[in-house]
């Protein structure tokens, strides 16, 4: 099998760390497990709202979940709050394999896209306040298709976008769900264990695994 003709990154927690904003919920008095309970639920309304035929935007979606969780840890839930939690978005950091993966993939000649569940400014900004903009051809979301990921649609739309056959594009990710979407709709993949540490067998295999998306590119690339 060739390398891909486009490697596709997936944004949060794949590139970007949401210490920040784990750190603000703590600070409002939330325990440190709270953010983790906070994207489940968050993902969990967004794949419901995908699987039923809906379909909502980023802020609310994660703003529901977010007072929801809030709430059950008896936190005092404000507009204030909530602004600030969803501010701490946009101070993301990079992580510390995030560059040298980005290399690597521009390096080898191969264009490199971001598809994010957020928005295409504050994947954007996140970019741009890492020093990695300028490794990143385009930033594509899935409000442009209306659908979350996993379903195909992002996907699909992220290859086509860039005028490579889904085939031969491969999407890097750290969430078991986000590869068994990706391969679903007939992209090759790659999984970090950073975050997860364990591929389901039900949402995997992925054609390519590594403890960073530095070892991840180099098993795609090398293909």
């Amino acid at each position: 099998m060739a390398a891909p003709r486009l490697v596709i990154f997936d944004a949060i927690e794949t590139l970007f760390s949401l210490d920040p904003v784990r750190a603000r919920l703590q600070d409002a008095g939330a325990p440190v497990h709270a953010l983790d309970v906070w994207f489940a639920r968050l993902l969990r309304d967004a794949f419901a709202l995908t699987a039923a035929g809906g379909y909502a935007t980023f802020r609310p979606v994660a703003e529901g979940a977010l007072r929801s969780v809030l709430a059950d840890h008896r936190v005092s839930v404000t507009d204030e709050l909530v602004d600030e939690v969803f501010g701490a978005f946009s101070t993301l950091p990079l992580h510390d394999d995030g560059r040298p993966a980005l290399e690597a993939v521009a390096r080898a000649g191969i264009p490199v896209y971001v598809l994010t569940n957020g928005t295409r400014e504050t994947t954007e900004q996140l970019l741009q306040n890492g020093g990695v903009d300028d490794l990143v051809d385009a930033v594509v979301t899935v409000h442009d298709v209306g659908r979350w990921k996993p379903a195909p649609e992002p996907y699909l739309h992220a290859a086509r976008a860039s005028g490579v056959d889904p085939a031969e594009a491969a999407l890097v990710a750290v969430h078991g769900w986000d590869i068994c979407g990706a391969r679903s709709a007939g992209l090759r993949t790659g999984w970090c264990s950073r975050l997860e540490h364990h591929l389901s067998p039900v949402l995997g295999p992925a054609d390519a695994t590594g403890s960073s998306l530095v070892e991840v590119v180099d098993v795609l690339l090398a293909a």
